[in-house]
């Protein structure tokens, strides 16, 4: 057989090595970086998952997550600068797929963080999804928009109401929203909605004032990890469930006692204390 014949085939034979070095099956560490995502997005999406597993699980999941993504993210560069300088063979599916993977299992997470962490600028309680998002409190990926404002509450300390109004619902929904407590403002057509008490302190039919002690802040429902504990505050127009609404916009502040609030319109203040 000529020389060049044989080097040809040699060139084949390392280019088909390469390709398959490229694209082979996931590792056993890959595998584990899988199951660590799947368990943090269920976890993140289904409270009888979430208020079974141990507490610490679900933030150890994510964290391992984060490191074996970070790795498989090195490695697979290293791979793709390994390939070209040998065989000349670029193969960009496997940086790609690990850097989508960086940014929803690291990066997001980690800027939710920071941002949790970080002293508020002002005394306003710190929101941490807000109307509309995407991701949940801890930065994580959400299968629909998010309905309300995830505001920020250490675990135990009073929820309040963010306006006077009339308890229509107290009691354990048994899904994402868990302990839950609507009340009703009339006469403007509205109610909110709260969720993830530890401790409901109304019942239906109560009569409540603005600033009123209705419960406690809890993890209920769609529990959330440590340093991310909140009350979901919602803001519903008449009995249409999904006829939703910003809460935001009608937020003058914090519940001040000596403050005079307008009754012509709703608005409300935070249910946490600030």
């Amino acid at each position: 057989m000529p020389e060049s014949t044989r080097e040809v085939i040699a060139n084949v034979a390392r280019l088909h090595h390469e390709v398959d070095a490229v694209t082979a099956r996931p590792t056993s560490r890959g595998w584990l970086l899988w199951v660590a995502g799947a368990l943090v997005f269920a976890g993140s999406s289904s409270p009888s998952i979430a208020q079974r597993v141990p507490r610490l699980l679900l933030p150890a999941a994510g964290a391992v997550g984060a490191v074996l993504v970070t790795a498989a993210l090195v490695s697979s560069l290293r791979r793709l600068v390994r390939s070209y300088r040998d065989a000349r063979v670029l193969s960009f599916t496997p940086v790609v797929v690990t850097f989508v993977a960086l940014v929803f299992l690291v990066l997001l997470p980690t800027m939710h963080l920071q941002r949790a962490l970080m002293p508020s600028r002002d005394r306003a309680p710190r929101i941490l999804a807000g109307f509309g998002d995407w991701f949940g409190s801890e930065g994580y990926p959400l299968f629909r928009r998010h309905r309300g404002l995830d505001v920020q509450g250490r675990p135990g300390s009073d929820v309040l109401a963010a306006a006077d109004g009339r308890v229509t619902v107290a009691r354990d929904n048994g899904g994402l929203c868990g302990l839950i407590v609507v009340i009703d403002h009339d006469p403007h057509g509205y109610r909110t909605v709260y969720c993830h008490f530890s401790e409901i302190a109304v019942r239906v039919g109560d009569g409540v004032k603005r600033g009123q002690r209705i419960g406690a802040v809890g993890t209920s429902g769609q529990r959330a990890w440590p340093g991310f504990e909140h009350v979901h505050l919602e803001v519903q127009r008449g009995r249409d469930i999904n006829a939703i609404e910003d809460p935001l916009p009608r937020i003058v502040g914090c519940f001040d006692e000596t403050q005079l609030y307008t009754a012509a319109r709703l608005v409300l203040t935070y249910p946490v204390k600030c």
